[in-house]
């Protein structure tokens, strides 16, 4: 956790000297400079955000599927490049407050009790207590506080409703809820992707109807693409054996 915060800071003072530099026209090159420190920015969150799954081995590769399906679902938005790198930051970091939950309430097999619940649901405000004095050239912070907000107000931590909610912690929380879903948690096995879908549907309510959609556009897409990638594959294999 400090390692990451200190590379980060580093990257903050390299990134505005860099962007000063441009400002002046005193470097040449200058973009090429600034899209490398973002492409370390972007390696050194990902690690973070692995880092902070090492205390919970069941959600490994969670705030990578989040990031790439979150990134899916932006384009399908039709959202910007920036828009889409703050997204997959965001995703990366979504789950950063949980390193101050115990590991007895955030691996217990059963039911939680509402003391318990009640300290998860700080996890999006501790996420971004974490990041105070860290200004990094995407705005994060949204993601990590609102990305369990629901569209129809029965969210935390501030019983967000409808379009208060961010564009980007819409589609954090969306994809964020489906992973959680198919994937094993310590108090109950992984559903099927279509069983997922059955849940989240009968909660219509809690996404707004444009991020829902092309959420669901972006999993049929990825569907596809995991199909093409099969035939391909199995189209290269039956030619050797021939």
């Amino acid at each position: 956790m400090g390692r990451n915060r200190e590379a980060l800071a580093l990257l903050n003072a390299a990134h505005g000297m860099f962007r000063r530099l441009d400002a002046r026209r005193d470097l040449v090159h200058v973009d090429g400079k600034v899209a490398d420190l973002e492409a370390t920015y972007l390696a050194v969150v990902q690690q973070w955000g692995q880092s902070i799954e090492s205390s919970d081995s069941y959600t490994f590769g969670h705030c990578e599927r989040v990031a790439q399906n979150a990134v899916a679902v932006a384009k399908e938005l039709g959202l910007d490049e920036q828009a889409q790198t703050t997204i997959r930051l965001g995703a990366y970091l979504h789950d950063v407050g949980k390193v101050k939950v115990p590991h007895e309430i955030l691996n217990k097999p059963g039911s939680l009790s509402d003391e318990e619940f009640a300290v998860i649901q700080m996890h999006p405000i501790w996420g971004v207590e974490l990041l105070v004095g860290m200004e990094l050239p995407w705005d994060l912070k949204p993601i990590i506080r609102w990305h369990h907000e629901r569209y129809d107000g029965t969210g935390y931590p501030d019983r967000l409703r409808g379009d208060e909610i961010p564009i980007s912690a819409q589609i954090v929380g969306i994809v964020d809820v489906y992973d959680a879903l198919t994937t094993t948690r310590p108090y109950r096995p992984a559903l099927a992707p279509t069983q997922a879908l059955s849940e989240m549907t009968k909660r219509r309510g809690a996404w707004s109807a444009p991020v829902l959609e092309a959420f669901l556009r972006a999993l049929l897409e990825a569907s596809r693409e995991r199909g093409r990638r099969g035939r391909v594959h199995h189209g290269a294999g039956s030619e050797r054996a021939a």
